[in-house]
């Protein structure tokens, strides 16, 4: 029969290894043996249309002792084409061969169904039957003749005819179908004469296995057939993972042995229906089904067995194959590109393009200039990838270039496996209304993405792992969150309400501080003592305008002898009563005043405080109910703020009696002063001049007194010599500010710290799939981090908008520049005493170590404030907990463009759970092929299990060792009207092996040069 060779690549295709036909002597019912051609011909167009309605896409014919079977189901199908539904056939033999042992020992041969018919017939020549008279080629004759061979005893015991055997021929065939064994040699003869054109296969624990016999008694002759089958029948599913090469908990007390039993190679598990009748084909014992994902041909089937892993597998359906046809949305099956009827140009371009893409990994190669990038782009544009602006070919200076307009000349129809189509104008760009249904990956876009997320310019990196870290979260903890932010946001609320009280607490901090920075200046001291000795002058000039004394008259010496005299002496006594008090009655006020300023912030500041609370219940008021809890179950807050209010009441009406007894003794101090100089009119004129004198007296005492003042007085000699005074405190205090700022940058980290340490729970499911790689986890020691990340940049930036380059500690353009980023460099963003000790340094410097807190405002720009500054050095707005990755400890941010591009594709097909198709161009562009074999393809192998890949590759190691489903060869002919052609296939058909072989390898010879220049172990 001819190749089967399939377009779509490598797909998953039930197989029957071990199935019967009517050639076969165990068949139940009618037998090919003996019928005439019509009858025989009837039989076998049953058989094939048997086969054709089954289940299996492939058969192994495995009838015992001939190839009749399979030889008549082949002619029947060269007569009759498509009688068996483009189902392949293979030739197989079944056999028993004898050995040292007690057991009954089955072999099978699977041969190429291209083998000449000759070589069938070789093969039944070559293999041997132990006769009396020496060995004799296997034919119907042999077995009847070893059958009487046998002798009475062993025809007995097996319950035989003994003289049927002798008189029968038909009947002693039958016995020599059933007892027969070829030699041993003779099989080893047939094995060589096979050569590439077959495979041996070996029962394991099914009819005729090796499983049972005694290892230790038999060592050389089960080693012998162990190493030498190729293909194992086996029923035990630690068994088979054992045989191919999968330490398992089912088979790890014995695979160490098991394992260097095969030379440590891999061998490929399968079973068959063992079907001996029409109604059986299809029917698996016990359901397990043997699928094989290769092209349905005897390369194909080589293939599966170099990697039985990837390419085998036993049971209902495989999983990707069940998760494809649940999911056609998410897979894309058809590509067809065509010139519009409008197209006004004779270039071919796409023109005529049509593949069926394959649903697992998808190798694009091709030289360079071959239209393997155009080809991905045009996929990520029918899949509305939002990704253009990472494009290299359907861009305006390429393909959309020139006045033709080629572009706009063709278009794309994509056909998706559950049978949307999509169609899109190679001039187009993705619809933005309209969700993205590929991710198209380039290697520009890899290093965008890198060099953003490590300077701080975007945080796209960040918001890729948030997306897949929520993905891999459980449903259950993620209730109606709609994506990771929401869900954090909730979570982190009460650490972040605690640092914004922090901040709110620090900005209070940096005023105070701010003011006695401005205090201490030297601008405020000048302030001061110009108002002192401003006041100090007009005390003096008042001293100098004291009234000059006037002598008490002589007669007034004595007790005043007329009653005006008497009463004007009553009135100074009052009046100097009346000022006392005054005094009294201003500092009882002040008291009242500052009494009734604190009750009411403190009152105002309670009642705030009841309805935050009652705010907090409303904001909590859902999430408690849905746990059944009531808010005043678990908090109760009652204040006794109007006892303050009472008293606040007391105060304002102690202030009003005070208000009404001052307004008393002002009228009365009026009406004693007109009193006063009603009585003085009446004097004569040396007491008159004396009663002036002492009024005026008594006015300057109380505008010196006024004018010295007190400490707590504003604007008097006392309060600026007070304020002066101070000066020499203001140090100390700015330090207990300073200790205070430092205290709440620690407070403030640590709540940023706690909030990256409690999101390292997230990372516990992609963990475990980085960990269940070979090698990612153990060797690259890839790791996902959530840590405090510092925005450099913006912090130089805003640093810098903020202090002088022109004075202060960090003078100089590109000396300032280079003093900050010491200080940066030197400080620990994973300790909180760093941080804190850090920007105190900054802090410092600015001023210089010879400069105070005064000289701070000069070196601050135009129109910004010190607490401006305060605020940019330590409320720590420019750290924030993010999410990263690290590859051998290593950060991102100190990786090799090398190192990122590895670190971000383990990221996208290892860890991203989007399971939508994922086109990759040239991903391994900065990688070395050490790392592509070691981490890309164990990586990319388990990627294909859930979604679709299509890779853009010059690397043999990714399309060759990832055993790529589905190659894709695209080549360029300028010269024929610039036309693209695709070639589609599996890697192991033969026009596609080539071309592997060709572009990635650089042709034989190239490759056969490298090999044989490289020393084997």
């Amino acid at each position: 029969m001819n190749e089967s060779r399939t377009y779509e690549g490598s797909i998953w295709r039930l197989w029957d290894f071990h199935c019967h036909t009517p050639a076969s002597y165990e068949w139940r019912g009618q037998k090919l043996r003996g019928l005439d051609a019509a009858a025989r011909e009837k039989l076998i167009e049953q058989t094939v249309d048997s086969m054709a309605k089954a289940s299996p896409n492939v058969f192994v014919i495995m009838d015992y002792w001939t190839f009749d079977g399979y030889l008549a189901i082949v002619e029947h199908e060269r007569k009759n084409l498509g009688s068996l539904a483009g189902k392949p056939v293979f030739p197989g033999i079944e056999l028993r061969v004898e050995s040292s042992l007690k057991q009954r020992l089955n072999v099978h041969l699977v041969l190429d169904p291209e083998v000449p018919p000759q070589l069938l017939n070789d093969i039944l020549a070559t293999l041997k039957v132990n006769l009396k008279d020496g060995d004799r080629p296997l034919s119907e004759h042999c077995l009847v003749q070893y059958s009487r061979e046998l002798g009475r005893g062993r025809l007995e015991k097996d319950h035989f005819d003994v003289k049927r055997v002798a008189e029968d021929e038909d009947y002693a065939l039958q016995i020599g179908w059933q007892t027969a064994m070829v030699t041993a040699e003779s099989l080893r003869e047939a094995l060589t004469l096979m050569g590439g054109w077959g495979l041996l296969l070996m029962p394991w624990d099914t009819y005729g296995g090796l499983k049972d016999i005694d290892w230790t008694a038999h060592y050389t002759e089960v080693r012998r057939l162990r190493t030498a089958a190729d293909i194992f029948e086996c029923k035990d599913e630690g068994n088979r993972l054992a045989f191919h090469g999968v330490r398992h908990e089912l088979n790890e007390k014995y695979f160490d042995s098991f394992f260097d039993s095969l030379d440590r190679k891999p061998r490929l598990c399968v079973r068959g229906t063992d079907a001996h009748s029409h109604s059986n084909y299809g029917v698996f014992p016990s359901g397990m089904k043997t699928w094989i994902k290769a092209e349905p041909t005897f390369k194909g089937l080589l293939h599966a067995i170099k990697e039985p892993v990837f390419r085998s597998y036993i049971g209902d359906i495989p999983p990707k194959r069940a998760f494809v046809e649940a999911n056609g949305r998410l897979f894309m099956q058809r590509l067809q590109i065509s010139a519009k009827a409008s197209a006004k140009t004779n270039e071919k371009w796409f023109s005529g393009t049509d593949l069926v893409l394959n649903p697992d990994l998808v190798a694009v190669i091709g030289n360079k200039g071959s239209g393997k990038s155009g080809l991905a782009e045009v996929l990520a544009l029918a899949g509305n990838s939002k990704a253009h602006e990472f494009f290299t070919f359907l861009v305006d200076s390429r393909f959309k270039s020139g006045s033709i307009q080629r572009a706009s000349a063709f278009e794309a129809k994509l056909t998706w496996r559950n049978g949307d189509e999509t169609s899109v104008s190679l001039d187009q760009q993705a619809d933005p209304q309209r969700p993205e249904r590929v991710k198209y990956i380039s290697q520009i876009y890899f290093e965008d993405l890198c060099n953003d997320h490590v300077t701080g310019k975007s945080d796209r990196f960040s918001t890729e792992i948030r997306k897949v870290l929520f993905s891999h979260l459980d449903q259950a903890d993620r209730g109606s969150h709609q994506d990771l932010d929401e869900y954090l946001a909730a979570k982190e609320r009460p650490a972040q309400e605690r640092i914004d009280e922090l901040r709110q607490d620090l900005r209070q901090v940096n005023a105070q501080l701010a003011e006695l920075e401005r205090q201490s200046g030297i601008a405020h001291e000048n302030e001061l003592k110009e108002k002192l000795a401003s006041k100090k002058l007009e005390l003096g000039d008042l001293q100098a305008k004291k009234p000059t004394e006037i002598p008490k008259p002589l007669d007034a010496l004595d007790t005043p002898s007329t009653s005006e005299g008497q009463r004007l002496i009553e009135i100074a006594q009052e009046l100097t009563q009346l000022d006392i008090a005054s005094s009294l009655t201003d500092a009882t006020r002040r008291e009242l005043v500052e009494r009734r300023e604190v009750l009411t912030s403190v009152a105002e500041r309670l009642v705030a405080f009841e309805q935050q609370v009652a705010r907090i219940n409303e904001s909590l008021l859902a999430e408690l109910h849905q746990v059944d809890v009531k808010f005043d179950s678990i908090v109760q807050v009652q204040t006794q703020h109007p006892v303050l209010l009472d008293i606040r009441g007391a105060t304002e009406h102690a202030l009003i009696e005070l208000g009404t007894k001052q307004q008393e003794a002002a009228s009365r101090h009026e009406a004693l002063i007109i009193e006063r100089k009603l009585l003085q009119e009446t004097l004569d004129q040396p007491n008159k001049l004396y009663q002036d004198f002492v009024v005026r007296l008594a006015a300057w005492e109380k505008a010196v007194k006024s004018l010295v003042g007190k400490p707590d007085e504003a604007e008097t000699i006392k309060f600026y010599e007070a304020r002066l005074a101070e000066l020499a405190q203001l140090p100390a205090r700015c330090k207990v500010l300073e200790v205070s700022q430092d205290k709440l940058v620690r407070e403030i980290y640590s709540e940023l710290k706690s909030i990256a340490e409690s999101r390292r729970s997230l990372f516990t499911a992609v963990e475990q799939l980085v960990a269940a790689v070979p090698g990612v986890a153990t060797e690259l020691k890839v790791e996902f981090q959530s840590a405090l990340f510092f925005d450099r940049q913006a912090f130089v930036e805003k640093f810098f908008s903020l202090v002088k380059q022109s004075t202060g500690g960090f003078r100089g353009d590109e000396e300032g520049q280079v003093k900050l980023a010491s200080i940066l460099r030197d400080i620990d963003f994973n300790s909180s005493d760093s941080v804190a000790i850090g920007f105190r340094a900054i802090r410092v410097a600015i001023t210089g170590t010879d400069g105070g807190p005064a000289a701070l405002l000069p070196i601050l720009r135009t129109k910004v404030t010190s607490e401006q500054l305060y605020e940019l050095l330590f409320d720590l707005r420019q750290i924030e907990a993010k999410f990263s990755l690290s590859l051998a400890g290593t950060s991102i941010q100190q990786m090799s463009p090398g190192q990122r591009g590895a670190l971000l594709l383990i990221f996208y097909l290892l860890v991203d759970s989007d399971p939508t198709p994922l086109i990759l161009d040239q991903p391994e562009e900065n990688l070395d092929n050490q790392t592509v074999y070691s981490m890309l393809v164990p990586i990319i192998q388990r990627a294909k299990e859930r979604r679709q890949i299509i890779l853009v590759t010059h690397n043999a190691n990714l399309a060759v060792c990832c055993d790529a489903e589905q190659i894709i060869l695209a080549e360029f002919d300028r010269n024929d009207h610039f036309a693209l052609t695709y070639t589609s296939g599996a890697i192991e058909s033969s026009e596609l092996n080539r071309a592997v072989l060709d572009v990635l390898e650089g042709t034989t010879p190239a490759f056969d040069n490298r090999r044989d220049k490289y020393f084997g172990e």
